[in-house]
């Protein structure tokens, strides 16, 4: 039997559909981490885009890392505390994302109303990407949230790089992997043949 203060809190869960996502987008990762505050953001900015009521609850931002929300590091802040989610600490001040004891049992228990084939494509897209190649794919779909980037020197600096990675992993399309490279057509088809790699083309 749950304790009363255990009731509470999924009782509070059940009306927060922000930490429902959350909770949800790291159930979803196969018990494996999210490795850092920026891909856990990114990763939610992507999810919030279409979700309207989730979008509104967020918040976002543009700031030192592309789209970041308060509300959610408030958020984690509380659920950490209550074993909702554990944040761990790793070397160079990164932190990693998990389910907490809390989290796992209040969705084993639950029947949530949310869009899990969105939560599932958002994590077969940044699967097997890199964070800059995650943060690529941000600031050139939302240049509007690359007002405040301290890293965004850096991301134009090797975005021809990016795209082919994108690219190559199928995680973008031609026409977005050639927005991203920053070339035209024939530059970036001559790049795609320089590096061996296939052009899918779709009819």
């Amino acid at each position: 039997m749950m304790s009363q203060l255990v009731e509470i809190l999924f009782d509070d869960l059940k009306g927060n559909l922000g930490k429902q996502y959350i909770l949800s987008l790291l159930d979803s990762n196969n018990q494996e981490p999210v490795h850092g505050k920026t891909r856990l953001m990114k990763e939610l900015f992507f999810i919030s885009l279409n979700v309207p009521e989730l979008s509104k609850e967020f918040e976002f931002e543009a700031d030192n890392y592309g789209p970041s929300s308060d509300v959610i590091m408030g958020y984690i802040d509380d659920m950490s505390q209550m074993k909702l989610i554990a944040a761990e600490k790793r070397s160079h001040g990164n932190v990693t994302y998990s389910l907490g004891e809390y989290g796992k049992k209040f969705l084993e228990q639950e029947n949530l109303d949310l869009d899990y084939e969105l939560i599932s494509e958002m994590k077969i897209l940044c699967h097997g990407i890199t964070n800059d190649e995650l943060l690529a794919l941000t600031y050139f779909s939302f240049p509007e949230m690359t007002e405040e980037s301290l890293v965004k020197n850096k991301i134009w600096a090797k975005r021809q790089k990016l795209a082919l990675g994108l690219y190559s992993k199928g995680k973008v399309s031609l026409e977005k992997a050639v927005e991203i490279s920053g070339l035209n057509y024939r530059e970036f088809l001559d790049l795609l043949n320089s590096r061996n790699i296939k052009v899918e083309l779709v009819l």
